[in-house]
């Protein structure tokens, strides 16, 4: 049986803040930080526009079986993968993220819309609203679950694939897709977002110190496929939301109650599993000797931060 995979997203942190990072694993992380001196490491960049998602994304597609058709991207298989048995048989697959898009003197950039915490009822509300905008425009949408619709595009209608995940954050100039086949999408949101400039549901999180719900973002095209069971995994996401609000004493804690939580029993049991840590563009694989002897013997420690931060 191969080992237990655990992947904790989140777990490498940018390179300008590594350093300091590094310094406190030792003390906060104690397991983990034994584990990085002695594994082998293999270290994959993942190039975000062409792959079209996270590294864990990636990781989660590929545990998945996807395999992506000639010329599309790695993400565009996260709209099925999201969609499960509601997804269409034999047709691209495609989801409209309910969004925020935020405007500055620097260009409209992407809140993360998993930032957003959209209501049943609100999702309900603009779903609603959208629908008069959708009549004769050859464009669908089914509510998924809230803050995510199912949508289908009607022929001709081309787009390229990016998650909200790998796009927030970043200028959408990069990301916007400005060529003639996805002019009919540009259209229809500029209606939706007209109809949702001062929409009730909008009105009412402004009141509450929410951001307004005022975009779609459009991703997938790939076709559902029959999903691998793929090798023996945990997922610990306990990382993730404090490094997407950039609290990083609240990583560390929650790196801290990661280790003794799930890291510390495994130690304990002569288990170490694969270590999948992913971060903003790369993914670190971490596997320790399989031999209970071999974990016995004085061991060489690795330089793991060659691949901690590695621009040092």
């Amino acid at each position: 049986m191969p080992p237990m995979q655990v992947v904790i997203p989140a777990a490498l942190p940018p390179s300008a803040l590594a350093g300091e990072l590094a310094s406190r694993l030792a003390q906060r992380a104690p397991v983990l930080h034994a584990w990085m001196q002695r594994a082998s490491h293999e270290v994959e960049a993942l190039d975000l526009k062409s792959a079209g998602c996270t590294p864990f994304e990636a990781w989660q597609l590929r545990q998945a079986g996807f395999r992506p058709a000639p010329g599309q991207r790695l993400g565009a298989g996260l709209a099925p993968l999201r969609a499960g048995a509601r997804a269409p048989t034999g047709a691209p697959v495609w989801l409209a993220e309910l969004s925020h898009i935020a405007l500055s003197t620097e260009g409209a950039m992407l809140v993360d819309p998993a930032m957003l915490e959209v209501s049943p009822e609100e999702d309900a509300a603009l779903f609603a609203s959208v629908q008069p905008v959708l009549e004769g425009s050859g464009f669908a949408m089914q509510r998924l679950y809230p803050g995510t619709w199912l949508a289908c595009l009607p022929d001709g209608v081309t787009m390229p694939s990016a998650s909200p995940a790998v796009v927030a954050g970043a200028g959408l100039d990069a990301w916007w897709p400005q060529d003639a086949g996805a002019r009919p999408w540009r259209r229809l949101l500029n209606e939706i977002q007209m109809a949702w400039h001062e929409h009730p549901a909008n009105q009412a999180r402004a009141e509450r110190g929410q951001l307004p719900i005022n975009s779609l973002w459009l991703y997938g095209g790939a076709a559902a496929w029959d999903a691998a069971p793929g090798e023996p995994a945990q997922v610990h996401e306990d990382l993730v939301a404090p490094a997407r609000a950039g609290d990083w004493p609240a990583w560390l804690d929650a790196l801290a109650g990661l280790d003794a939580r799930v890291l510390r029993p495994l130690a304990d049991a002569g288990r170490p599993p694969v270590l999948i840590l992913t971060g903003a563009d790369r993914l670190v694989r971490l596997t320790l000797p399989a031999s209970r002897l071999l974990r016995r013997l004085a061991w060489p420690k690795k330089n793991w931060k060659s691949w901690w931060y590695p621009h040092d």
